[in-house]
């Protein structure tokens, strides 16, 4: 039985109401739903916690130290630092290969359960007979095996646990790692207060003495719930094998690390003297209060319960607050906590005569909090810095940590043995200080925090504003209403000063996520309007509020005015730190607007990027495969070309998105009609009567390349395949599938590439569509900008590969470190499908749509886009325009996922759909 806490909308704890169940985990399941896992690590993790605090905490420590005071006097802290650095190295020793191990078969990893069984059992004999005998040497052997088995059952449970959890969204992840935390710190309370309840069950004299029957008795207690610990690795079920994808040529896929790559070896070494420091001081906490305060088992236990509930809270707090300072800021504030404790301690009034017991109790705990809220932040900014694909390498640290830790111990019982607890908590604390010293170079960066919300407001009287936004708060505020040039930051009173700024050009479809997506990291955001986008003001996704907006700006006459514009808006108090396209009409004005910034750019040196006969044109020089392309605003420019091109023939504007105009003429009648017609009627997105594209037809089928780009570095996001079919008579687009990358996608993408760098597309995300015809890849046309269709897709990017498209394009703007972190092609993690939805009648909508419920129930939901609504009409599916709508699916399992697409499939034919 595997206790699970099921919260109702994902991993995390929240407001809702969590539902706490018994189950039985069906041991005979191939493949798992990823939850499962998680859940089962949730209960590993409380159930080892337990059995340390039970079997390998400070009361193990204090029945070493008293079976070592009755061998030899004065040598017990010693006797204590020996077998405490002896598990350490032991640790050190066996990390690496347990490591290697665990990886040797990733999809088989689930059968190592019967490992970690071999080596429990033995361990739990041992732990039986060294407990019961009382003899250093067994006690030593029984440390040895604990550790062994710990590392091996912790780092097995990890990676299947990691494994299962990629396949979620990054909200869901950071829950996850984090209640993981949660549920080592109540087992650490639950195993101190049954230790406490244990003791205080006895009534016999010897209820306190620490070698005692009782507390051996509980000793024993903690080693059986090694069973426990044990069977819950025989419930982690197996995930579906994926295929693993294969990188381009190592010259295209190294990451180019530049700026800050000493930054996780600075915070590296921080932390390697921070934990030299602690363990010098954390193993003797206990005995200092049982030594030189008289505590009693039971009092321990109870200062043992509570502790990692002060822990947590306190943990919580600095969640809370870190994004106001940064996590640099808020690690250093940490550290000079600790060292403040320490020095308290050591000063304290009657420490060596055993006064002032809870002033030295709130030390204690305040200083284990403050420890472990520095090292929370300083390992984020150390992971944050690191490529992923160093990540694991960099995670085995923590081993030599750890040893530095339990080194520390040996040195620290010999101080304590002969210098006393003031001594030692001095030494602690000016280690403490080099680690903060070590440490401080990071106050310079601006390491974000992911959650790191600000909230913002524009105060500019030119400026479009919501008035409601326009905040007194005393005199800055009266400043600000006098000189409208003033940072318009500084009326906030909960604003930072200085703040990082990001101005998104058009930001309607996919630019809205983008949006919601800088808010929640911390940035603030102008969203600037261009005068080709005929959208204003509103489409925005339900999470953003555009009141949280810095300003909401309509491009100027010229370039230079915008610019000047912007750094009004700006001020002096902030930085502007990127310029991104959001919608395809800003393509040309950000560019533009970023070059004169001189802010990262793809600048305006290859001209217009959206004009479909530049690109081809740009490929054409370059000597790669194009189509062959004409435009004009007039018939006659065009009509030789109509003349001698085989049909079908393309017909579209020479500046669209989302098929705007877009149509497959199959004859020169039906080709000079629909350029008449496009010349004619205004656009959705981009500039009015700039010409009509004709283009030969590429058969074959058609791919999308979604890249990322920064200085140059191109890194592959996702790839697409629309797939055509006969509907209604027309050719519709279906589904848009994700495309695992091969050999074959290989050569796809190194030519997507070089259509970029002959586009002179150096940064920011693009969107590229080429057709796989029998001469090899042909590009039809590169949008710049990240893929539209509402933003509805990263849901499903985030699940299949951990990541998506807007996420890649707001590191490569504004964290360096975490784009060069991100592999240079995706690996699937899950199987997923685009599914459009096809309309095979048309009538009037007038009941509720039965078959949006089923499909949104489906185990592979993961988002829907609906163009369709009660009261209106539903058209025939004829183009993209009289789909239905869209759905997402993604699961582990292809055969779940296929069948969910045949279930959907058979809704359209009925009409039971909608």
């Amino acid at each position: 039985c595997t206790l699970l806490f099921s919260p109702q909308r994902n991993f995390g704890f929240h407001s809702e109401q969590f539902v706490v169940s018994i189950v039985c985990t069906n041991m005979g399941a191939q493949h798992a739903n990823p939850s499962v896992n998680v859940r089962v690590m949730y209960c590993f993790s409380f159930i080892l916690q337990v059995v340390y605090s039970l079997a390998q905490s400070q009361y193990l420590d204090e029945y070493i130290f008293k079976v070592a005071e009755g061998i030899s006097p004065h040598h017990g802290n010693l006797a204590v630092g020996t077998l405490e650095s002896i598990a350490g190295v032991t640790k050190l020793l066996v990390a690496f290969p347990i490591g290697c191990l665990v990886d040797w078969r990733p999809a088989t990893r689930t059968r190592l359960a019967w490992v970690a069984f071999g080596l429990g059992c033995p361990t739990f004999v041992i732990g039986v007979l060294a407990i019961l005998s009382g003899r250093l040497w067994m006690l030593t052997i029984m440390q040895v095996a604990f550790v062994i088995f710990a590392e091996f059952a912790s780092c097995l449970a990890m990676a299947i646990f990691t494994d299962s959890l990629a396949s979620q969204s990054l909200d869901q992840r950071t829950a996850a790692f984090a209640n993981v935390q949660v549920f080592q710190n109540l087992g650490m309370a639950l195993g101190s207060a049954i230790y406490a309840l244990t003791l205080l069950s006895f009534q016999a004299p010897e209820a306190d003495a620490w070698t005692g029957f009782q507390t051996k008795s509980a000793l024993l207690a903690g080693f059986a719930l090694l069973f426990p610990v044990m069977l819950s690795l025989f419930t982690f079920r197996a995930q579906k094998d994926q295929k693993e994808s294969k990188d381009l040529p190592a010259e295209e896929s190294k990451p180019e690390m530049t700026g800050r790559a000493w930054v996780p070896y600075l915070v590296l070494l921080a932390l390697l003297i921070f934990a030299v420091a602690a363990g010098m001081v954390f193993k003797f906490f206990p005995l200092f209060f049982i030594n030189i305060y008289g505590m009693s088992g039971v009092q321990i236990s109870v200062v043992q319960a509570i502790e990692p509930l002060v822990k947590a809270c306190f943990t919580y707090l600095v969640g809370v607050c870190a994004p106001l300072v940064g996590r640099a800021a808020g690690a250093s504030v940490c550290m000079a906590g600790v060292i403040g404790c320490l020095l308290g301690l050591s000063e304290m009034p009657g420490s060596e005569e055993g006064t002032h017991l809870l002033p030295s109790l709130a030390l204690f705990m305040f200083r284990g909090s403050l420890a472990q809220a520095s090292f929370a932040l300083a390992w984020a900014i150390l992971m944050d810095s690191v490529p992923a694909s160093q990540r694991g390498r960099w995670s085995s640290s923590c081993t030599v940590l750890n040893m530095s830790w339990s080194g520390a111990a040996v040195i620290a019982g010999e101080l304590l043995d002969k210098h006393g607890y003031q001594y030692t908590f001095c030494i602690a604390a000016g280690l403490c200080a080099v680690a903060l010293v070590v440490f401080s170079p990071l106050l310079l960066l601006k390491l974000r925090l992911p959650s790191e919300a600000v909230e913002v407001f524009e105060v500019s009287p030119n400026a479009r504003v919501n008035p409601d936004l326009e905040r007194d708060s005393g005199a800055a505020g009266a400043a600000g209403a006098a000189n409208p040039t003033a940072n318009p930051t500084a009326n906030h009173p909960g604003l930072p000063g200085a703040v990082e700024v990001v101005v998104v050009v058009d930001p309607f479809s996919t630019g809205g996520v983008l949006v919601a997506e800088l808010l929640s990291q911390g940035y603030a955001v102008i969203a600037l309007w261009t005068k080709e986008s005929n959208i204003r003001y509103h489409d925005y996704p339900k999470n953003v509020d555009p009141k949280q907006l810095l300003a909401e700006l309509d491009e100027e006459p010229t370039v230079e005015a915008t610019a000047a514009r912007l750094r009004e808006v700006v001020g002096s108090g902030s930085s502007l730190a990127a310029v991104i396209c959001g919608g395809d009409s800003g393509v040309n004005t950000a560019d533009a607007l970023s070059e004169a910034l001189d802010l990262r750019s793809n600048g305006m040196r290859h001209g217009n990027r959206r004009d479909k006969l530049v690109q081809q044109q740009a490929l054409q020089a370059a000597g790669l495969r194009f189509a062959r392309t004409v435009s004009g605003t007039t018939w006659g420019q065009v009509a030789a070309f109509a003349e001698t091109e085989e049909y079908p023939l393309v017909v579209k504007p020479i500046e669209s998105a989302g098929a705007d105009g877009f149509r497959l003429c199959h004859s020169m009648d039906e080709a000079r009609e629909h350029f008449d017609f496009l010349n004619s009627s205004d656009r959705w997105c981009g500039a009015q009567n700039r010409g009509v594209l004709l283009q030969e037809f590429l058969e074959e089928t058609e791919y999308i390349v979604d890249h990322v780009s920064c200085d140059g570095v191109h890194k592959t996001t996702m790839l697409w395949m629309y797939d055509f079919q006969e509907v209604n008579g027309h050719r519709v687009c279906i589904a848009q599938r994700p495309v695992p990358f091969d050999d074959a996608m290989a050569e796809l993408v190194a030519y997507t590439r070089q259509c970029l760098n002959a586009l002179g597309v150096r940064n920011g995300a693009s969107h590229t569509e080429v057709m796989w015809t029998s001469g090899g890849p042909c590009l039809v046309e590169v949008n710049c900008r990240c893929q539209g269709g509402t933003g509805f897709w990263v849901p499903l990017c985030r699940k299949m590969t951990g990541y998506s498209q807007v996420d890649a394009v707001i590191a490569a703007y504004l964290r360096q470190e975490a784009f060069d972190a991100m592999p240079t092609t995706p690996t699937f993690l899950m199987f997923g499908d685009i599914i459009h939805l096809i309309s095979y009648e048309e009538r009037l909508i007038t009941d509720a749509m039965p078959g949006l419920e089923a499909v949104c129930g489906l185990s592979s939901f993961t988002d829907v886009a609906l163009n369709v609504e009660l009261g209106k009409m539903m058209c025939k599916t004829t183009d993209w325009n009289t789909l239905i709508g869209v759905v997402a699916l993604c699961h582990p399992d292809p055969a779940v996922l296929a069948a969910h697409t045949c279930l959907i499939r058979s809704m359209e034919t009925s009409g039971s759909f909608v």
